[in-house]
């Protein structure tokens, strides 16, 4: 399976460039040209590595670092004209991984890549984690920790908290959490989804999980 780089960057001639050089190195590349688009993207294709521009349309490279954050850890490597080392100490600080100054070369930019999907691989695969604000979701041991403390879910509940974190921005309907969840077609018993979201907001926070109208649930 081939591994998603998702590149926000505004200049076409770098981010073609980029996704050029990248396709021929195995990846596939997605392309988001303003900070709105990439923080979509960021969402929507589940990339495995942001590049990442700085000075963009609408919200600035580190606006975007701070959103992702919020819901991943993949590995983001700013690319970016600015040298200032303060500068750049700041967005280590906020959880860039890695940091390339333009002008670069392309075989540099792509052993930095293969690194830093290196090294989060191996972290993944020695313990699924995710986290969304305060909640911390370990799928390989099945636990859930609220501000450090260890919450107790049952197993449906906790695929759930799961679904809901992996996909933050996502409503989902009872249809598509019953069968995801239960893995069997929807024979629309609200009153199953309604109890367990509602024991889950008792567990995690009662305001987590927001109620789209005639739509479904997502995280709030």
């Amino acid at each position: 399976m081939k591994n998603r780089i998702l590149i926000i960057e505004d200049d076409n001639e770098i981010s073609n460039m980029i996704a050029d050089y990248l396709g021929k190195n195995g990846y596939e590349t997605h392309i988001a040209k303003d900070g709105i688009k990439g923080i979509k993207y960021a969402i929507e294709k589940e990339p495995d590595l942001i590049i990442l521009d700085v000075m963009l349309p609408y919200k600035s490279g580190d606006e975007i670092l701070r959103e992702v954050r919020e819901f991943s850890d993949i590995p983001i490597i700013v690319v970016s004209a600015k040298e200032n080392i303060q500068f750049k100490v700041d967005l280590f600080k906020i959880g860039v991984d890695d940091y390339v100054v333009k002008p670069f070369d392309l075989s540099e930019l792509l052993a930095r890549i293969e690194t830093n999907l290196r090294r989060y691989l191996k972290l993944t695969s020695q313990q699924k984690l995710y986290k969304y604000k305060n909640i911390t979701l370990n799928y390989d041991l099945k636990e859930v920790f609220v501000d450090n403390n260890i919450v107790k879910l049952t197993s449906k509940e906790f695929e759930i908290l799961y679904l809901f974190i992996k996909y933050p921005n996502k409503v989902f309907s009872k249809k598509n959490i019953y069968e995801t969840v239960w893995k069997d077609s929807y024979a629309y018993d609200d009153d199953t989804i309604n109890t367990h979201i509602s024991n889950i907001r008792k567990k995690i926070d009662s305001e987590l999980i927001e109620t789209v109208w005639k739509m479904g649930y997502k995280l709030k």
